[in-house]
């Protein structure tokens, strides 16, 4: 699990617990849709060389009982 700290249109940062650094997610990994910052979803990660040291591979949906953004 990780929350969405920032999103464009192309890809954003996720916060996941226990990573040491940010995690890219470029948004052609993601399922069902774009995201938005605060939405609590489902990471699936690996070590990156590019940029940042960790990168999505797979972001599930978000759960809509965990979301943290107001009026979400």
């Amino acid at each position: 699990m990780g929350t969405v700290v920032r999103w464009d249109g192309d890809g954003g940062v996720i916060e996941v617990a226990g990573l040491p650094g940010e995690c890219w997610a470029d948004a052609s990994v993601v399922e069902d849709g774009p995201l938005r910052a605060g939405q609590v979803v489902g990471v699936d990660w690996a070590e990156s060389e590019e940029g940042r040291p960790f990168r999505a591979v797979r972001v599930g949906r978000p759960r809509d009982d965990l979301q943290a953004t107001p009026g979400g």
